[in-house]
């Protein structure tokens, strides 16, 4: 009964991927995912449909903007124009990348299928597991308000595009999720080899080598979707605190929506570069023992053993970096980067707004 949060959660995200066509196969049970010409041909079409009804989402979805934002000026109605083509793209980008890597997707599932059977999630992991489930569905509710004041205005037409275009939008933030799941599953694994007691070098090794294997194919494969989530909702961060602070000088007054929003948005993308660098210190750690298990023989102090020896070196030769496309690495240099970026457009919005109002004054 203590492992049914554990399963519940990770299970959870694979059947939201199976029926979001993120991941266009099936799973059998502990053999797997295998790929079937059927559910491709069904993700392939999927693909298809959603791809040529884009234009007359994002075309009914300016026409309702059209029709209910009455208050705002036209650079909000842009800005969220925008943020809604920019999301609609990523997602068909992680559809169609996820179709075309589908087998190398499966056999990477089926390892992290494996690695779960054998290992479980903490409860540490486990709670910050469910929080960014339930901070996603927090982010899909926030859209019923809406319905609820506009809905009985709109034409059917326009409800129907608005409820695809959510689903749409929503596409990337489950792959978020998943993957967000499956690092913390490689994240746990590290951190239960650190729990061990006396563990054997070539134990260690072996565990070591594994590991940094599935950390490296896991990397390569999500490389493309992890770099469109981090510059999609960084740039989504940046245009809602542009409307926020624009709001703010003329209209006096707090956003409601644009700061819940900016604030969502922002707490998704630390969660997502957090667990990448947790894993990687993780995994630094482990590697750092298994070293001074390599360089320290039995009956030699860790001096001793700086010092030059003819014991033969055991140490392994695994990297544990999160590039993205060769860019950038997940990690806390990069948040803050990232943050200081941010602090730095807020300054220059200022002042433009500032030196705006002052000469808007003798006019």
């Amino acid at each position: 009964m203590s492992r049914l949060p554990h399963v519940c959660g990770l299970c959870l995200l694979m059947r939201l991927w199976q029926l979001l066509a993120l991941a266009p196969f099936r799973i059998q049970g502990r053999r797997g995912a295998r790929c079937h010409r059927f559910v491709t041909l069904i993700g392939v079409l999927r693909w298809l449909l959603l791809t040529s009804l884009a234009p007359v989402l994002l075309w009914q979805s300016a026409a309702m903007y059209e029709a209910t934002n009455v208050r705002h000026s036209a650079i909000f109605k842009g800005i969220a124009l925008a943020t809604m083509t920019g999301d609609v793209c990523i997602s068909l980008a992680l559809l169609g990348a996820h179709l075309y890597r589908r087998q190398d997707l499966a056999r990477l599932v089926s390892s992290l299928v494996k690695l779960h059977h054998r290992r479980r999630l903490s409860w540490w992991s486990t709670l910050f597991l469910w929080l960014k489930l339930l901070l996603s569905l927090y982010e899909l509710l926030c859209n019923v308000p809406f319905l609820q004041g506009a809905g009985r205005r709109l034409p059917w037409s326009q409800l129907l595009a608005y409820g695809l275009q959510l689903y749409v939008q929503h596409v990337s933030s489950v792959y978020a999720n998943g993957v967000f799941g499956g690092i913390l599953l490689i994240l746990e694994c590290f951190g239960q080899q650190e729990r061990e007691l006396e563990p054997r070098l070539g134990q260690l090794l072996r565990r070591e080598y594994r590991w940094a294997a599935l950390f490296l194919r896991f990397v390569k494969l999500f490389q493309l979707g992890i770099f469109l989530l981090v510059i999609g909702g960084f740039v989504n961060i940046l245009a809602n605190m542009y409307a926020f602070m624009s709001y703010f000088v003329s209209q006096h007054g707090v956003p409601l929506t644009i700061s819940n929003n900016c604030l969502i948005v922002t707490l998704q993308l630390y969660a997502l570069i957090l667990a990448a660098h947790l894993c990687q210190v993780k995994a630094s750690h482990l590697r750092r023992h298994c070293l001074e298990l390599g360089y320290t023989p039995p009956g030699l102090t860790q001096e001793q053993a700086k010092a030059p020896t003819p014991y033969p070196l055991v140490s392994p030769t695994a990297s544990y970096k999160f590039r993205v496309l060769g860019l950038f690495s997940l990690d806390n240099s990069f948040w803050l980067f990232l943050v200081s970026y941010a602090m730095n457009f807020i300054v220059v919005i200022l002042q433009f707004t500032l030196e705006h109002m002052k000469n808007a004054k003798p006019n």
